[in-house]
C-alpha cells in the first residue's frame, strides 16, 4: 500500500496547476517525489534480481559441481579442497546469468506493478516511459559492467586456478599412488602396496614389485617410508625392510635377500609429465586476439581463439537487450487489463532466440570471421527498444469503457482522484 500512496502523491504534484500559485518550493518537492519513484521501482526490480541471480546460480552451481566428486573419491582429497575447486567454476556462471536475472527482474516488477495498477497511475501522473525505465536501465548499466569484467577477468583467472589444481591432483604421487590399504600400478611394471598412511607424505607397511627390468625383478619390504622432493625428483625413502631380487638372466634364477636400514627408489619416472594447455575459457582477451603462433593448437584455432575474444565483448550488451525486450513487452505496448501472461511468454522465447542466434553468430565468426555479427543481435535489439522507449507515445488504455484516445476514461480517472485522496489523508 506504501507504493500506491507514493504514486497517489505523485499525481497530485504532477497535475497542472491554477495560477501563479506553483513556486520554487513546489518545483523541488516535485523532484523529490520523482526521486522517491526512482527508489521504489529500484527496490521493485533489485530485490528480484538478487533473488534470482542467487537461486539460479545455486541451482546450476549444485548440479555443476557434482561432476567434480570424482576428484574427491579418486585422490582421497578432502571435502574442503573439493568445495574450494567447485566455487571456483561460479564467475562462468555469472557471465550467462547476470543479463537473465536482469530480464527476470524486469519482468517480474513490471508484471506487479501492472497488476496493482501502480503502472496506470504512473502514467496518469504523465510521467514518460523513459523516465519509468530509468532505474531499471542503471541497474542494468552496473549488471553490464559486472558481466564485462567477469567475461574478461574473473572467469579466464578461476579457470585456470581450477585447471592447475586439478592437474596438480592428478599428477600427485602420494594421492594417486600410495594409497592406504591398496595395491596399485602405477606404471606397466611398478606394483606398489602401502598398509598405512599419515600426514606428511609418510607411509607403513610398504610393498613394492619392481619387474621393468626383464632380467631382474626386485620386491621391496619395509616398515616405513616416506616421499620426498630432491633435485633429482621425487624420492621413496624405505626405512627397516629388505628387498629381494630374482636374477633371470643366468640358466638358473638365483634369489638375493638383502637386508637395509634404509634405501632410496627414484620414482620420477612414475610421474606423469602433462604440460597445461588452456582452452578457450582459460585465456585472457589479449591471449584469444593474440595468440602465440608458433604453437600447433593456436595455428589451427585462430578462428575460435578471435570469435571467443569478440563474444565476450559482445555479452554485455546481451544484458541490456534482454531488458529491454520485458520494457517493451510490457510498457511498450498498449494497457491490457486482461493481463501480460502472453507479452511475458513472447518475450522469454524473444530472450531465449535471442541467445541461441548469440551461439550461432559465434559459430559462424569462428568458421568466416565475421566477428560483427556478433554484436549485430543484440546491438539492433537496442535499437529498436531504445527508439520505443524514447521516442513512443505513453501507453494507450484499452480497456472496456476507456477512451480511445489515449486519455484515461472517468472510471480511471475516479480511481487516480480517489488513490490520490486517500493519499493525501493517510501518511506514507
Amino acid at each position: 500500500m506504501a507504493g500506491r500512496h507514493i504514486l497517489a502523491m505523485l499525481v497530485m504534484i504532477h497535475r497542472p496547476s491554477t495560477g501563479k500559485r506553483r513556486s520554487t518550493c513546489q518545483d523541488c518537492e516535485v523532484r523529490a517525489r520523482v526521486t522517491s519513484l526512482d527508489r521504489y521501482i529500484l527496490r521493485q526490480f533489485f530485490g528480484p534480481f538478487v533473488l534470482i541471480i542467487v537461486v539460479l546460480t545455486l541451482v546450476i552451481w549444485l548440479t555443476q559441481s557434482l561432476q567434480r566428486i570424482d576428484i574427491l573419491i579418486e585422490n582421497g582429497s578432502g571435502f574442503g579442497l573439493f568445495l574450494y575447486l567447485s566455487l571456483l567454476i561460479i564467475p562462468s556462471l555469472l557471465v550467462i546469468l547476470i543479463p537473465f536475472a536482469l530480464f527476470g527482474a524486469g519482468v517480474y516488477a513490471l508484471y506487479r506493478m501492472h497488476s496493482d495498477s501502480e503502472i496506470a497511475v504512473i502514467y496518469a501522473a504523465g510521467i514518460s516511459r523513459t523516465r519509468l525505465a530509468m532505474p531499471i536501465l542503471l541497474v542494468t548499466l552496473f549488471g553490464a559492467l559486472a558481466t564485462l569484467y567477469v567475461a574478461l577477468d574473473l572467469s579466464p583467472r578461476t579457470y585456470r586456478i581450477l585447471k592447475q589444481n586439478v592437474l596438480t591432483l592428478r599428477t600427485d604421487l602420494a594421492g594417486n599412488i600410495l594409497r592406504g590399504g591398496q595395491f596399485v600400478t602405477a606404471i606397466n611394471g611398478f606394483t606398489i602396496y602401502v598398509d598405512e598412511t599419515s600426514g606428511g607424505n609418510e607411509f607403513r607397511g610398504i610393498l613394492i614389485n619392481d619387474y621393468r627390468n626383464p632380467n631382474e625383478t626386485r620386491t621391496y619390504m619395509a616398515e616405513r617410508g616416506a616421499l620426498r622432493e630432491t633435485g633429482a625428483g621425487p624420492v621413496l625413502i624405505l626405512v627397516n625392510g629388505n628387498v629381494q631380487r630374482v636374477r633371470k638372466d643366468k640358466p638358473i634364477e638365483e634369489l638375493d635377500l638383502l637386508p637395509f636400514g634404509e634405501t632410496r627408489i627414484n620414482v620420477s619416472s612414475l610421474q606423469s609429465d602433462q604440460e597445461l594447455q588452456l582452452e578457450l575459457t582459460e585465456r585472457y582477451l589479449s591471449e584469444l586476439l593474440n595468440p602465440d603462433l608458433s604453437r600447433e593448437w593456436e595455428r589451427n584455432n585462430l578462428g575460435k581463439l578471435r570469435a571467443e575474444a569478440h563474444n565476450r565483448l559482445a555479452t554485455p550488451l546481451y544484458a541490456f537487450s534482454y531488458v529491454l525486450i520485458a520494457l517493451f513487452a510490457l510498457v511498450g505496448g498498449a494497457y491490457n487489463r486482461r493481463g501480460y501472461l502472453v507479452r511475458v511468454a513472447l518475450a522469454g522465447a524473444g530472450v531465449i532466440t535471442l541467445r541461441v542466434g548469440g551461439f550461432i553468430a559465434q559459430t559462424m565468426a569462428a568458421e568466416t570471421g565475421t566477428q560483427w555479427l556478433q554484436y549485430a543481435l543484440p546491438l539492433s535489439v537496442i535499437i529498436v527498444g531504445g527508439a520505443v522507449l524514447a521516442d513512443g507515445p505513453r501507453m494507450r488504455l484499452r480497456a472496456s469503457g476507456e477512451a480511445k484516445s489515449g486519455q484515461p476514461s472517468q472510471t480511471q480517472a475516479g480511481q487516480t482522484q480517489a488513490g490520490a485522496t486517500q493519499a493525501r489523508e493517510t501518511p506514507a
